[in-house]
């Protein structure tokens, strides 16, 4: 059996073009703060950080962003707002899910919340297959870059963390992947990271 045995892929710039800056000015324009003093909100307690640790719902969120942000408009129009974070997937990504296919099962371990991990499966469809693990933070209360998102992961596939190959934007995600024992790589984009895996013997 080969020593790695899963691929676990972010979402988010890895997999799937965010437009973040897109809905955040929307969100804005139904706002009474600017973008700058909505992004502190955000970031803050009970804004999306905790939507996607699961400890607010998105319903929560909205009475967050009512009271906290000026967040004027209702809760079907950011629902709307925020089903169009995504600008679909990125270039050459097909190809590299295709062939790491060939040798490897697929997970997909994301920071998300229960309005994105219902409509990325279906959105972006082609990129998926049955058997694939989506892996949503909210669902386990817990995020990236934190210890336990990944020993969760490790849980979940049923194998062990030297059996994990795992892929993702940020570097500090890439960090704490290693820190438990994956063999991680930071995207930057799909040409570089097949070049890497070939390089490393995994493709």
């Amino acid at each position: 059996m080969p020593v790695h045995q899963w691929f676990v892929f972010d979402i988010g710039n890895t997999v799937i073009k965010l437009a973040y800056e897109r809905v955040l000015q929307k969100i804005c324009a139904a706002s009474t703060l600017g973008r700058d003093e909505l992004m502190e909100v955000l970031e803050g307690g009970g804004g999306y950080r905790d939507l996607e640790r699961g400890q607010v719902s998105f319903i929560e969120f909205f009475e967050f962003l009512r009271e906290h942000g000026g967040y004027r408009s209702n809760l079907a129009n950011l629902r709307t707002i925020w089903t169009d974070f995504f600008d679909g997937p990125i270039d050459g990504m097909e190809d590299v899910l295709f062939r790491v296919r060939r040798s490897y099962r697929v997970a997909f371990a994301s920071n998300s919340n229960e309005v994105h991990a219902e409509l990325i499966p279906k959105q972006f469809a082609p990129l998926f297959r049955s058997d694939d693990r989506f892996i949503f933070s909210h669902v386990h209360k817990c995020a990236k870059p934190d210890r336990l998102f990944f020993d969760r992961t490790v849980k979940i596939l049923g194998t062990l963390p030297k059996h994990i190959v795992f892929v993702d934007d940020l570097a500090e995600n890439v960090a704490s992947a290693r820190d438990v024992g994956m063999n991680a790589y930071q995207f930057r984009d799909s040409i570089t990271l097949i070049e890497e895996l070939e390089r490393d013997g995994l493709l």
